[in-house]
Parts: structure tokens; sequence; C-alpha cells
């Protein structure tokens, strides 16, 4: 990294480096330059002593030549100092980095690439002092743009997450030694903490003795831990050999295990909807510390929050199809009761994504019209049929957690115009996390006599 330092009073400037190396591309037409964007977030950074923070400047392009930024670090002057990587060009308080060689253009000319900037607070920087970032984005042929990122100084702790996971491999019956490390990123101690979890449905945490457990409505299991100690500002802390989690039978898809870290003293309140309680426990949660403080923080530590993501776990699990058979004579409105049954014992879960499962598909027999259904069914593709032709109705899911052992039925009202017609049928509406165990029981018939 190069980096930058300014003295109050420096002229801006902003210089183009001609000749500069850059990510190949197809060569823009005149009358097609393409374009060239990029994004810099705001930054806080800790004050004198803290490490610094590694933040992505991410550029953009299609189709253009030579995409590039350029940065005036001039509005930063007695706030931050900048460092770059050495590909960059620096030339008194501007600096210009090419596209990252990393951007291969796709197919369309295309490319996306990271340039990571380090912040450090500038010595004698006061607490809340902040400073503005300018950059520009262009190509040989292309309009500038311009925008800014405002740079704020804080003095006092930053507690980081620093796990960010992405696990493939487990399955039902292992256990998983998922990763707690965190970092005080500010430039004063922290003094205790407290870190939450959340461990969706299936996955069973340890046990510790100074950690309270609760569920949640998704049946995840909420975890809060209290712990001691002093957190010295750069230094890396983690829970020796991680937090023991079981994959129980209920362990189903892809599971992401959420992780927050929180000075004690000025938490958020934990979720009033979860009862949470303390469990028998031979050991406490600790954190220790690993290797020598940081002195930059990695681009990929961001927030007071992190996660590990557990891909793809196989699971075994049975969705059955529940048909009717009801009786009438011609004439008469009959309820016939459909939906999906789960045998387990794996439980779909759509709190990943924010999503219910259980969804169906219904198809009425020919020779009856739908009358009245549930308010969260409607005609797949809005036409309601007929007797003769009756359209597929889509029934949502009800909930985020597909229990094994639990059910989703709704009941629809058919007016019975003539006996006799094909049967119905009730099927899954996709095959989610995956088409399961026996996809033989996946469709019923719906049968009126």
């Amino acid at each position: 990294m190069r980096s930058v330092h300014l003295t109050r009073g420096l002229t801006a400037f902003v210089v183009i480096v001609a000749g500069i190396g850059v990510a190949a591309g197809p060569a823009a037409a005149e009358d097609d330059p393409g374009w060239v964007g990029g994004w810099l977030g705001d930054v806080t950074v800790g004050a004198s002593g803290a490490p610094g923070r590694t933040v992505p400047l991410t550029l953009n392009s299609s189709r253009a030549v030579q995409p590039r930024v350029t940065l005036d670090l001039t509005g930063l002057a007695g706030v931050a100092n900048a460092s770059f990587p050495s590909w960059c060009v620096t030339e008194g308080a501007s600096v210009t980095c090419p596209m990252p060689s990393t951007a291969n253009p796709d197919a369309s000319g295309s490319a996306t690439g990271d340039v990571p900037v380090v912040f450090h607070a500038a010595p004698g920087a006061a607490d809340g002092a902040t400073g503005t970032l300018a950059y520009t984005t262009f190509g040989e042929q292309t309009e500038p743009y311009t925008q800014q990122s405002v740079v704020t100084v804080r003095s006092g702790p930053d507690l980081l997450d620093m796990v960010n996971e992405n696990v493939a491999g487990v399955d039902v019956g292992d256990s998983y030694a998922m990763p707690v490390a965190v970092v005080n990123a500010g430039d004063q101690p922290a003094v205790d903490l407290r870190l939450t979890f959340r461990f969706p449905v299936g996955l069973v945490p340890a046990s510790y003795r100074n950690c309270r457990y609760g569920t949640d409505q998704a049946l995840g299991t909420r975890v809060a831990c209290t712990v001691r100690g002093t957190f010295a500002p750069g230094q890396r802390h983690e829970l020796r050999g991680g937090f023991p989690t079981a994959l129980g039978p209920a362990a189903l898809g892809s599971k992401r295990i959420n992780q927050i870290v929180e000075p004690l003293a000025s938490a958020e309140p934990l979720p009033s909807n979860v009862k949470f309680k303390s469990r028998d426990a031979d050991q406490a949660l600790r954190l220790r510390p690993v290797g020598a403080p940081l002195d930059v923080v990695p681009v990929e530590v961001t927030s007071a929050g992190g996660g590990t993501y557990l891909d793809q776990i196989r699971g075994a699990f049975d969705i059955v199809a529940e048909g009717a058979a009801v009786t009438g004579a011609v004439g008469d409105t009959v309820q016939a009761t459909v939906g999906l049954r789960n045998v387990g014992p794996g439980a779909p879960d759509g709190t990943n994504s924010g999503d219910v499962v259980g969804a169906f598909h219904f198809t009425p027999p020919v020779g009856v019209t739908v009358v009245d259904h549930p308010s969260d069914c409607w005609p797949f593709g809005d036409d309601e049929g007929t007797a003769d032709a009756p359209a597929t109705w889509y029934c949502d899911g009800r909930v985020s957690v597909f229990l094994a052992g639990t059910s989703h039925t709704v009941t629809f009202d058919l007016r019975i115009e003539r006996l006799g017609g094909a049967a119905g049928q009730v099927e899954p509406h996709g095959r989610y996390p995956r088409v399961d165990d026996n996809p033989s029981n996946d469709i019923a018939p719906v049968i009126v006599s």
C-alpha cells in the first residue's frame, strides 16, 4: 500500500494518468463509449491509536476503454490518511487507480473489481471530525462521474465480528465447530461484551453457563452470551475450538448462523418475544486473545454482525400431498380439504431467504365450480376456469419452517355441476429445497362422486 498524508490548505487538483495499466476489454465504438461507475460508502475510523480500516472502492464498467477512478484527497486533510495498492498512481493529493487486473470482462464487456483503500485517522484528529473524499470514475471516451464519501473519526471502542464463513460438506449427524472471533477496531478498550447468535431450526448449539437460550417464532435457537474482560484496540479474540453445533435430523438445505458482538453496556435489548433461559453447563464461553494486535482491519470485516453459511445440508425428508374424496349430488356444494404434510424428519426452512414454505397447486376435478376459496389461494394465471376446464389454483405457504409432523391444508367450496368427470389433484409448488426422498407421493387425487 502507498500512503498519502495531507496537510491543511492543500489545493485540490485532479490528474488523469495516461498509459496506466487497465483491465482488458473490447474496444468501444465512438458512438458507444460504454460507461464506468463506482461506489465507496461512508467510512468511520477510530481515533489515533486505532487500527486502520480497509474499505473497498467498487468499480463497474461496461465496454469502456481504460476504466479507472481518480480520488481527490484534499477534503481529508487533518481528518484521515488513505493508503492505496501499489498499482495506483499518486501525485500530490490525487490518486488514480485502474480497474483491477483481476476484474476480467465477461462476454458482454462488463467488469467489476474492488480497489482496497486503507484509512487511518490523522494524528490529532478529534472525535467527531469529518472529511470528504471525492472520487471520479471515467474511461477514455466516457463522461466523468464524481461522487463523495464522508469519512468520520470516532473515539471509543468499536467491536467488529470477524466471522464470514461458507462451509460445504456438513450433513445431519455431524458436529460443526462454528468459529467465533471479534476485534476492537476503536482506539479505546472495550470492557465486557455480549455475543448473540441465531441458529436455524435443526441446528443444536452447545450449552455454556454464561449464555441464555430461547426459541423464536421461526423455531430458531437464540443465544445471548455475556463475556467479561477487557478487549484492547486491534486485538483479535477467539473462542478456542469454536462453538460446537450439532446438525440434528430436522437440518435441511442451506443454513446461516448469525452472530453479533456489542459492548455490554450499550447492547440492544434482546427480542421481547423470545423467552431466554440459562442451561446447566460445565463450561463458560470465553474469548482468548490471538496473535499480535492488528495494524489494519481486513476488508471483509465490516460490521458488528457476522455469520457462518452451511451450504446444502442433504438431510432426509418426505413431503406428502393430501388429496380429498367427497360425495354429493348435482347442485350440491361440497367442501374439499387439500394440502401437504411433512412426514420428516427434515424441515424445509425459508428463513434464510425470508420466504414461506409449504406452497402447493390444486386443480379441481372436472365437473365442479369453485364457489369459495381461502384468501391465500388464487388462480394460477388469473383464470378461475370453468367446470369443463378447471383452472389450477396456487395456495401460498403459511409458515417459514415446515416442521416434520405438521400439515398445511386449506378448504375449497365446490359446486357439483355434473358427476363422473376426471379427478383433480394437489401437488407441491416446486420441490424445496430439493426433490424429497419419496417423490411417488408428491401428487394426490381429488375426487368428487
